[in-house]
C-alpha cells in the first residue's frame, strides 16, 4: 500500500477500537439502538471511512495501470487519458490526507480535553 493510505488505515483501525468502546458503554445503558428507529441499518463512521479509502486505492492503482500500460506502448491508451487518470490519483491522495489532518486534530482534541 501507498505509505498515506497506510496511515490512514492506521487512523481508520484506532477509531473503529474507539467506537467500538463507545457503543459498548452507550448500549448498556440504552435499549435501542439508532438503527431500531427507522428499521434500517446506519452506516458506521468506520465503514464510510473505509470504503472512502478503498476509492482512493481503485483511483490510484487505475492510474497505476494506465500509467505501466502507455510506457509499454500499449497504443489504446494515450496520454491524455493516463495524465487525467494521475491527476484524479493525485487529488484523491490530497483529500484524503486533508482527511486524515482534520482527523487526527479532532482526535487530539478530544483526547486533550478535560474531563
Amino acid at each position: 500500500m501507498i505509505p498515506i493510505i497506510t496511515a490512514v488505515a492506521g487512523v481508520l483501525s484506532a477509531l473503529a477500537s474507539i467506537s467500538t468502546l463507545g457503543h459498548n458503554s452507550t448500549a448498556a445503558s440504552s435499549a435501542s439502538s439508532p438503527s431500531d428507529d427507522a428499521g434500517a441499518p446506519v452506516a458506521a463512521f468506520s465503514d464510510a471511512l473505509k470504503s472512502a479509502l478503498d476509492r482512493v486505492n481503485d483511483s490510484v492503482a487505475t492510474a497505476d495501470v494506465k500509467a505501466k500500460a502507455f510506457a509499454s506502448g500499449d497504443q489504446s491508451v494515450s496520454l491524455s487519458d493516463v495524465m487525467v487518470s494521475l491527476e484524479q490519483a493525485n487529488l484523491a491522495l490530497q483529500a484524503a490526507a486533508a482527511v486524515r489532518d482534520k482527523v487526527i486534530a479532532a482526535y487530539t482534541n478530544i483526547m486533550n480535553m478535560p474531563v
